[in-house]
């Protein structure tokens, strides 16, 4: 279902002209909902973040073409960078510990946007979320940027809201995590972890798992890169074909 939603979007996008497909290529990451839903035609069954994810992978998979690949791949850079704080956490402490950073973020957003994370969450956006009963089991953060062979829609969907946070300029961790948590881009206010317990309860808890699987896959998605083009095919394309010193 999901792959015929991402095909008739394209076909939808394609019939609109090369000017306005330059412009939704260039935008896509800002998360302009009215611009999405023009091409979307009733493919509502996943958030915009989701989409923004799926497009960003396409294009740094060179599916799109140099030029966009090279612009996502400047986004998924930013975006490893910013998070980089987290590889740090894992590096330092010590097994089995909570996480401090995305400990204080969950337990501020906890009390101040609950509605918010219930909605993406747990209230049944994605649905590979929904159909494995809420947990993603115990996967940590990476030390690496090694890609695992399988993605969820969650963490699709994560990578999105990471990418949009990027797109819109909110460069640092805290803005991330409160995209992928939110689906709200937004800068923390500067004490927010000021008043942060030092034990979570178990909601927290359950957040916080969710949190950390999502943000495992989006680590990961950042260092997704297509594999090298073999010659021969690579010179069967009619552009490449007359390439003097490499096709001829």
């Amino acid at each position: 279902m999901e792959k015929d939603d991402v095909q008739s979007f394209i076909y939808n996008l394609q019939k609109a002209g090369p000017g306005e497909l330059n412009h939704f290529a260039v935008t896509f990451p800002h998360g302009n909902e009215a611009a999405w839903r023009r091409f979307i035609k009733g493919a509502y069954h996943q958030p915009i973040t989701w989409w923004i994810g799926i497009f960003q992978l396409q294009m740094q998979m060179g599916m799109w073409g140099f030029r966009y690949r090279s612009d996502a791949s400047t986004r998924a850079s930013v975006l490893w960078r910013v998070t980089r704080p987290l590889r740090d956490e894992v590096r330092d402490g010590v097994k089995g510990e909570d996480m401090p950073l995305l400990s204080a973020i969950v337990q501020y957003n906890l009390k101040h946007r609950k509605a918010d994370i219930i909605g993406r969450l747990i209230g049944g956006q994605f649905t590979s979320y929904a159909s494995m009963g809420g947990r993603f089991g115990s996967k940590r953060l990476p030390k690496t940027g090694k890609v695992v062979g399988a993605f969820t829609n969650f963490g699709i969907a994560s990578y999105g809201a990471g990418i949009q946070a990027v797109g819109k300029g909110l460069q640092t961790v805290e803005a991330v995590i409160q995209s992928i948590l939110t689906g709200r881009p937004e800068h923390l206010p500067d004490d927010y972890c000021s008043n942060s317990d030092v034990q979570l309860d178990k909601e927290e808890s359950e957040v916080l798992g969710n949190l950390e699987s999502a943000l495992s896959e989006v680590m990961s998605l950042t260092q997704v890169k297509p594999d090298p083009v073999p010659i021969k095919e690579f010179c069967s394309r009619p552009e490449n074909i007359s390439l003097k010193g490499v096709c001829r």
